[in-house]
């Protein structure tokens, strides 16, 4: 990952805007730019870039950062500390003051991601500092759009995840329960050195019409659907993908009803092109499932972004005001829920390319 490169870029933008500096909080935001979520507060100033961390958290990010900032801790408590350690006493609010002192930013030169700050720290930072201007827009833009280390990361996450699943179908067989399938998920993205990108989903019959149903004690029984969500995070970068199955023969009502979804899906993965709007494409796949009568079951948006969160930028849902930039990456996930009955979701996650997507999860979709 450029993350020198990242450092620089959001630089030259937030000099576009006439600012010195910026305080970027936020775990992902500050691993974005500097390989660490370790801090609380990654500051850009013109005489420092610092990483203001818990004391606790200082070596992890002295450990991880790949940027050459200056790693300084702060802790409020009044105990021994080694001589050499760049330290701050005080809360956090009071310790990134000092830091922006340190790293020679003014405050009406100061840019903030402010939609990660709490209020609190908000409150002390005006007070005492002054006013500082909201940058959230200029980290979200960039984030957006995925290079090819990004992409390449996501894809590694989505073969440990595909692997991972193949690992739980193998071992369905009567009487297993939701919990215990996704333990096996959950081993199998450990033992790889990676971890989970969110608790897997595992849901059989009448529980899958739940969409983030919880694993529980739940036994597998002959012709329930099986719904299994899970994801992997390698690099710091996520993937998701979701699969509905049915143990044993298939009814001819769960028949229809996977082949409507994975038709929706289709449909809306034939739509994606750069500059489309993420409105449109879920008006497609709903377009399908509204002509079998199934629109109605369809109670969530037909995607969002992956990146170093599991949800980001952009959308796509009837709400969604995004338009689809060349290089996203995001989900495709349609899905009906029926109370009584169960539900159904097939998820891929692709990246946008100029002569359309590229999937970047292979797992077959067809397991009926």
């Amino acid at each position: 990952m450029n993350f020198k490169g990242r450092i620089e870029k959001i630089s030259n933008l937030i000099s576009e805007k006439e600012l010195g500096g910026a305080i970027i909080v936020g775990g992902s935001n500050i691993f974005y730019l500097s390989g660490t979520d370790a801090a609380s507060a990654l500051i850009i100033g013109p005489e420092e870039k610092i990483l203001l961390c818990p004391r606790l958290e200082a070596l992890r990010a002295q450990d991880e950062e790949k940027i050459g900032a200056r790693v300084i801790g702060y802790t409020e408590a009044d105990v021994e500390f080694l001589e050499d350690e760049d330290l701050i006493r005080g809360s956090f609010p009071e310790a990134l003051i000092k830091a922006l002192e340190i790293a020679g930013l003014k405050a009406e030169k100061t840019g903030i991601t402010k939609e990660k700050v709490s209020t609190k720290t908000l409150q002390k930072l005006e007070k005492t500092y002054g006013a500082v201007k909201p940058i959230d827009e200029i980290l979200k833009q960039m984030r957006r759009v995925k290079d090819s280390d990004e992409v390449e990361a996501i894809t590694k996450a989505s073969r440990l995840a595909e692997k991972a699943l193949r690992k739980a179908l193998y071992s369905m067989e009567k009487g297993v329960t939701e919990g215990e399938l996704a333990g096996i998920i959950l081993h199998e993205i450990y033992r790889a050195g990676a971890e989970p990108s969110f608790p897997p989903i595992v849901a059989f019959a009448e529980h899958s019409a739940h969409p983030h149903a919880k694993p529980g004690n739940k036994k597998l029984e002959r012709g329930d659907l099986v719904k299994i969500d899970l994801g992997a995070r390698v690099e710091g970068y996520c993937s998701d993908m979701t699969r509905t199955l049915v143990f044993g023969e298939a009814s001819e009502k769960q028949r229809q009803l996977l082949e409507a979804i994975l038709s929706s899906q289709q449909a809306a993965l034939e739509a994606l092109r750069v500059g489309v709007k993420g409105k449109a494409v879920d008006e497609r796949a709903r377009e399908v499932l509204r002509k079998k009568g199934l629109a109605k079951y369809f109670n969530h948006g037909l995607g969002h972004g992956v990146g170093v969160d599991i949800h980001e930028p952009p959308t796509l849902s009837p709400s969604s005001k995004d338009s689809l930039l060349e290089g996203e990456v995001f989900t495709v996930e349609p899905g009906i829920y029926i109370k009584g009955f169960g539900g159904i979701r097939i998820e891929d996650t692709v990246v946008l390319t100029s002569e359309g997507y590229k999937p970047l999860t292979r797992f077959e979709r067809e397991l009926w």
